[in-house]
């Protein structure tokens, strides 16, 4: 048997190791390890950190046993005889081991919503379980010629296995979220399934074998007696020449799955100015439960060399192991099958069986705050697995890892205990798509440790982004669901302002009146019009009155014009300055005093209200002013405007009269030249008049000389006073009329 299979069939890649008790230690915790993730727990693909993964290429291989110890730099040491022979094997007894090689090959996640996300996975495995190895004797047929043995070493008739396994999955996982969006009690589960492809299998078994290792010419030989049985059964690919290649050359089927449920405790977060929340951890803790790698193997030997050997060594016969020396286990049959005297082969040519390293592996997370980048993880691996006939197993582990991360970098101190290498401290980094970690590197730091271990990887994926959801107009509602983005509103109205529905500046939660214009101050509602008018309560006047716009909503009973309220005279026509009330009439002779030239004496129309004694006295009065040339009856030019004045009130104030032109003298001269003088004079006046518009036939001259003195001939004024022209209402003096002929 070859040293590389009997020590660690994990040396497949010859660089990797990895954690014993549960791999990727401290990764495995991460929040972004992606597609990844299915590897863990299949349900952590569901409403994880990214939008997309990939897995490029990942890797993880482990060397421990519960004997001897290791140093930090034995990682970087090859796997020969001088340096990990004496460290697990020379002088020890009941070796256990367990070792393997994980590597994750490409691998892509895609979260097709923010319940569901779907991978697919591929995965190649080398794994070893070494039970009850006496150190003494594989080191004697790995290297027999430097065994260490110096006297002999009793075999007594332990059972032992050594057996590896390679197989290669390919697996389609779909994680699902089961609570509803914001629950404080978040619930998701997945699930892998897988085929299996057997790639390779050997075992090595020795059952009751008993004799004396003893170093004969410095070489390890079994000495008789020697009993018991030996079984080897190795496939067509032997693992000391493992080839990439060898990961897709199947020679044994079978199927898998894997499991898992995660529970979180998210508080009340609020996450809605976001535009998703799948960016963030939103829990305080999560507690997950999976359990992973249940299925089997079913090889068929008619492919393999399978072989039984009874062992019968007479007394004091020794059977040199150097005969194994530099061969592979695919080589150690026809070594066996070369003496017959010592061992008697029977082939095995019937299928069986190997069950995976079945776990249940349960974990609690706890995040410490809001948006916190330090947590702390607790789990447990358990194995599923009877530690018999071809069972592959891991060991029970238990581990606390704090970590800090966030979606670029994390740093993890993963701090284990199992059943094998009992306690080991690591680190781990992740820094963007790569990783690299050792659950042991601490511990091999300061002294020496029963494993060796490292992962390193590579993946790649989208993750989503923080980012702020919009709000343009700034008022709390995010532009998505605001259906007023451009302006500010309210939640209730779906972002919109309150809305104005008549148009009058006023929103409707304020308006009493919501379908009709208004004004603020009556909430929303018109100015109130009591009176029904049209003319609202502020502009109205006469609030209880109907009225008129004109008049403010006042009415104008009798219609001239004036509101009543300033109407003296509210029912009957009047002017304003009147106060609404009709001119007045002071005389009562029905014309108004405004065109009664005499407001205080009844008079006829005719004569613009004045009586026609009064209209006549005043021309008179104003004939007293005609001037005539000296002894002439001829009028002076300035006398044009008394006549003009006379012809006016004639014609305009007494047009229906008709008039005596009475003319008089001075006692000075002859009667009847006076007399002839005077009725020239009032000739030239009725001439004059007649001349300016007065009709002829409503004047009659006459002349009554020095008759009728109505001043003193006594003195010059006196005479001046007599000389004049008089008129007279003919209707009216008709006695005058007589007496002037």
């Amino acid at each position: 048997m070859r040293k590389r299979f009997l020590i660690c069939t994990a040396v497949l890649a010859g660089f990797f190791y990895s954690a014993i008790a549960q791999t990727y230690p401290g990764y495995r915790t991460s929040n972004y390890t992606g597609v990844n993730g299915v590897f863990f727990n299949p349900a952590n693909i569901a409403d994880n950190r990214f939008k997309w993964d990939v897995n490029l290429i990942s890797a993880n291989g482990f060397i421990g046993t519960n004997q001897g110890g290791l140093k930090f730099s034995d990682i970087t040491k090859s796997l020969n005889a001088s340096d990990l022979v004496n460290e697990f094997l020379k002088g020890k007894t009941n070796v256990n081991s367990l070792d393997y090689v994980d590597i994750l090959g490409p691998s892509g996640m895609i979260s097709l919503s923010p319940a569901t996300s779907v991978a697919l996975s591929t995965r190649t495995r080398v794994f070893s379980n070494a039970r009850n190895v006496n150190g003494n004797l594989a080191a004697s047929v790995i290297d027999p010629t430097n065994s260490g043995i110096t006297t002999p070493v009793a075999l007594s008739g332990e059972n032992s296995l050594v057996h590896a396994t390679g197989w290669t999955e390919i697996g389609g996982s779909l994680g699902q979220v089961f609570t509803p969006k914001g629950s404080h009690h978040f619930f998701k589960g997945g699930i892998t399934l897988k085929y299996i492809g057997g790639t390779a299998d050997s075992y090595l078994t020795t059952n009751g074998l008993t004799g004396s290792l003893q170093n004969l010419g410095g070489v390890a030989n079994i000495v008789g007696p020697a009993t018991g049985n030996i079984a080897i059964n190795t496939t067509g690919t032997d693992f000391s020449n493992y080839k990439f290649d060898d990961f897709l050359k199947f020679s044994g089927n079978g199927f898998g799955g894997d499991v898992g449920f995660v529970y979180e405790y998210r508080p009340n977060l609020d996450y809605s100015m976001y535009t998703n929340d799948r960016w963030a951890n939103k829990y305080v803790f999560k507690i997950g439960v999976s359990l992973m790698d249940v299925g089997s193997i079913k090889f068929n030997r008619s492919g393999n060399q399978a072989v039984s050997y009874d062992t019968h060594i007479p007394a004091a016969s020794p059977y040199s192991l150097a005969t194994f020396q530099g061969k592979s286990i695919n080589e150690f049959i026809p070594v066996l099958n070369a003496s017959p005297a010592f061992f008697t082969g029977t082939p095995q040519n019937t299928s069986y069986t190997v069950n995976l390293p079945t776990t249940l592996q349960a974990n609690v997370d706890y995040m410490f705050g809001r948006d916190a980048n330090f947590g702390v993880n607790l789990s447990g691996q358990f194995n599923l697995n009877n530690q018999k006939n071809y069972n592959l197993y891991y060991y029970n582990s238990y581990s606390l890892t704090p970590r800090w991360e966030n979606s670029l970098i994390s740093v993890e101190v993963p701090l284990n205990y199992n059943e094998l290498t009992q306690f080991n401290a690591g680190l781990a980094f992740r820094i963007g798509p790569f990783f690299i970690g050792s659950g042991s590197v601490i511990s091999a730091l300061f002294h020496d440790t029963r494993q060796a271990d490292l992962h390193v990887g590579l993946n790649w994926g989208m993750q989503f982004k923080k980012k702020i959801r919009p709000d343009t107009d700034k008022d709390g509602i995010y532009d998505d669901v605001d259906k007023c983005p451009t302006v500010p509103g309210l939640a209730r109205y779906q972002g919109c302002p309150i809305p104005d529905t008549d148009g009058d500046g006023i929103n409707d939660e304020e308006d009493s009146c919501k379908t009709v214009p208004g004004v603020a101050r009556y909430h929303g509602c018109p100015i109130p019009d009591t009176d029904k008018d049209g003319v609202n309560d502020e502009e109205d006047s006469c609030i209880n009155t109907p009225g008129l716009p004109q008049f403010h909503g006042c009415p104008d009973t009798d219609g001239d014009g004036i509101p009543d309220p300033q109407d003296k005279c509210p029912t009957v026509p009047g002017v304003a300055k009147y106060g609404g009330c009709p001119i007045p009439d002071t005389d009562g002779d029905g014309i108004n005093d405004e065109d009664d030239l005499c407001p205080t004496e009844p008079g006829p129309a005719s004569t613009r209200g004045c009586p026609i004694a009064v209209v006549v006295v005043k021309i008179r009065a104003e004939f007293k002013n005609l001037l005539f040339n000296f002894g002439k009856a001829t009028l002076t030019p300035e006398s044009d405007k008394i006549i003009r004045h006379a012809v006016k009130v004639m014609n305009e104030e007494i047009p229906n009269s008709s008039f005596y032109i009475d003319g008089f003298t001075d006692n000075v001269g002859s009667a009847s030249r006076n007399k002839a003088l005077s009725k020239a004079r009032a000739q030239a006046v009725v001439n004059a008049l007649v001349k300016d518009g007065v009709a002829r036939n409503r004047l009659v001259a006459r002349g009554f000389g020095k008759a009728n003195p109505i001043c003193t001939n006594a003195t010059p004024e006196g005479r001046q006073c007599n000389r004049r022209v008089e008129v007279y209402i003919r209707s009216v003096d008709q006695s005058e009329q007589k007496n002037g002929k």
